[in-house]
């Protein structure tokens, strides 16, 4: 029987990029699904999507809009969820924004924003959650943070801090829920294709985009594969793809040297190329 064969999981972010990606995967593997986004319209689609892989008989994918920066939204629609549906065995929390532009050049608000989306959302998911996964007795939550979380980026000032953030709260997690059988997985890709590459396009500065080169570019059916295969062996640290693995072991054992080094060398490069 396949490892996800009636199971059930909560992915948030679901309707687009990695999150409906791993749905589609999960789906295929026999895993019933509640995805949980802001925009309704884009769960629907997602949903239809999902339905045409499924056994209806034994499988089913629902949709629930929610705002994962809003605490008391969350705790209400994830027990409204609970109630309906049961208790997932599976959270991924893969709800989150981007945000390019050098420090000096963020507003207070983006940010907030920026901290409020990825930091507090995931927080406010997994603290809903928990009572539910204590109470069962087991559970798996997936937290989805970046190679920007391992490696701090030029450009990405706001969102390294949210990224570290999270493999902070991540490796908490882990030590912390071991005592109730809850299993916690980190995924640090590096630059994924999704709908954020292009929104974040324009305040990209021209440093940042030479220097993100160095781990690649993943589809979202390859970051999921990642997960999934994560999950299956209890794995706690997931960095997809094979440039970013490498780039993560240089950093590691030469302690940020062999990755500072050549990053400040393209960000001096690419300056000079601009007249800058």
């Amino acid at each position: 029987m396949a490892y996800f064969s009636n199971k059930l999981a909560f992915i948030t972010g679901g309707s687009s990029g990695i999150g409906l990606a791993t749905a589609n995967l999960l789906a295929r593997q026999g895993c019933s699904l509640v995805l949980f986004a802001r925009g309704q319209a884009l769960l629907d689609e997602a949903c239809r999507t999902i339905e045409a892989v499924i056994n209806k008989t034994s499988q089913s994918v629902q949709a629930i809009s929610m705002d994962v920066a809003d605490h008391h939204a969350v705790r209400q629609k994830i027990k409204t969820a609970v109630e309906k549906f049961g208790i997932p065995d599976l959270l991924i929390n893969c709800a989150g924004v981007s945000s390019a532009g050098c420090f000096e050049n963020i507003s207070y608000d983006q940010f907030d924003q920026c901290m409020k989306i990825n930091v507090y959302g995931t927080r406010n998911t997994v603290s809903a959650m928990l009572p539910y996964m204590k109470q069962k007795g087991s559970g798996h939550i997936v937290n989805i943070s970046s190679m920007a979380g391992l490696i701090g980026m030029f450009g990405y000032s706001s969102y390294c801090t949210t990224k570290y953030a999270l493999v902070g709260f991540t490796e908490c997690l882990r030590s912390e829920l071991k005592r109730y059988n809850i299993r916690v997985t980190l995924v640090c890709p590096p630059e994924v294709k999704t709908p954020f590459v292009e929104k974040e396009a324009a305040a990209l500065p021209r440093e940042a985009r030479a220097v993100k080169t160095f781990a690649g570019l993943l589809t979202p059916e390859k970051a999921a594969r990642a997960i999934v295969r994560g999950v299956k062996s209890g794995t706690f640290l997931v960095v997809p793809g094979i440039l970013a693995k490498s780039l993560y072991f240089w950093h590691r054992i030469s302690n940020g040297f062999l990755t500072r080094m050549p990053s400040d060398w393209i960000v001096k490069l690419v300056a000079w190329r601009s007249g800058k």
